[in-house]
């Protein structure tokens, strides 16, 4: 009776030292999924700051290409103005101002603008149920349903019967 007993315990204590190690490398492998989740969040988040550092230095040099060409385009109409004054007076009419040829001339005349519309929300459509209930109390024969909702005469009967009509 004791080595059946001892055999028992001996099997069980297998069994649960079995377990232990599969729980074991169960999680260990948690461990390297987290290891490799919070690599990927640092990959991506130095991808994305990489990203949002050359778009400020695009918007840099963007903003310094306008003003060199807002300065040149300045600068050469002040000497077309003094070449045309001085050669002929008669075309200063069909002269216009520096600033009206300025991409931003009129940025702080213009106004922003919001149109809102009022959106209606268009009726969700009728089930099949709610469709012949309807034509049915509008006065249609069951055949007429059918026909209008290409369906059998059966199942529009069976859905009134359904809807005690």
């Amino acid at each position: 009776m004791i080595a059946l007993l001892l055999t028992i315990s001996f099997v069980l204590h297998a069994l649960s030292l079995f377990i232990i190690i599969l729980l074991y490398l169960q999680l260990t492998k948690i461990k390297e999924v987290e290891k490799r989740q919070s690599q990927i969040i640092e990959e991506m988040e130095q991808t994305v700051s990489a990203y949002f550092i050359e778009w400020k230095e695009e918007n840099e040099r963007f903003l310094q290409a306008l003003s060199k060409t807002l300065h040149h385009r300045s600068s050469a109409k002040n000497e077309t103005k003094a070449e045309k004054s001085e050669a002929a007076p008669s075309t200063a009419l069909f002269e216009r101002k520096e600033s009206e040829w300025s991409p931003l001339a009129h940025v702080d005349q213009m106004k922003d603008t919001v149109e809102i519309r009022t959106i209606r929300p268009k009726p969700a459509p009728l089930s099949l149920a709610e469709q012949v209930v309807q034509l049915y109390k509008e006065g249609k024969t069951i055949e007429e349903i059918a026909k209008m909702l290409k369906k059998g005469k059966t199942e529009i009967e069976l859905l009134l019967k359904f809807r005690q009509m």
